[in-house]
């Protein structure tokens, strides 16, 4: 397919899909039709993309570091009274769980595309990682039970 032809589909995508313009990273929308036509290329080509393992890992190491530091806070015998601690129990829910917990699905979806795509091990590298920073997250979840 050569660049005219990629066009071509990449404006018909987007004539098709006015929604995935202004949400296209929260849907998937844009990265699914912009896999589409990395995934039509020449084999050489497909070989040396590697923007997929990247965003993986960048989203894991953030979900990892955000997950891990509030375990590390949740964990220390830090006794939290009053209005402090419903705002600690407030911090480790919204940015130990759900952001983390988002970046870290994020992530995995990017690193299976790597591992479709061309099976780097950047990919390998960022699933695994993504998948330590979700259980990070499920341990924060069942320490904020306890």
């Amino acid at each position: 397919m050569n660049i005219d032809e990629e066009l071509n589909y990449s404006n018909k995508l987007n004539k098709q899909d006015s929604v995935g313009k202004f949400t296209g990273f929260f849907l998937f929308r844009n990265i699914i039709n912009n896999y589409n036509i990395e995934k039509t290329r020449h084999e050489e080509e497909r070989k040396q993309i590697k923007k997929y393992g990247v965003i993986s890992l960048i989203l894991s190491l953030i979900a990892l570091a955000i997950s891990i530091s509030c375990l590390i806070s949740k964990l220390s015998n830090i006794q939290f009274v009053g209005a402090s601690y419903f705002l600690m129990i407030l911090i480790y829910v919204l940015s130990g769980i759900i952001i983390s917990l988002t970046l870290a699905i994020y992530s995995f979806v990017f690193a299976v595309l790597q591992i479709r795509l061309n099976r780097k091990s950047i990919g390998i590298i960022g699933l695994t990682l993504s998948i330590i920073s979700i259980g990070c997250s499920i341990t924060l979840i069942v320490f904020l039970i306890l």
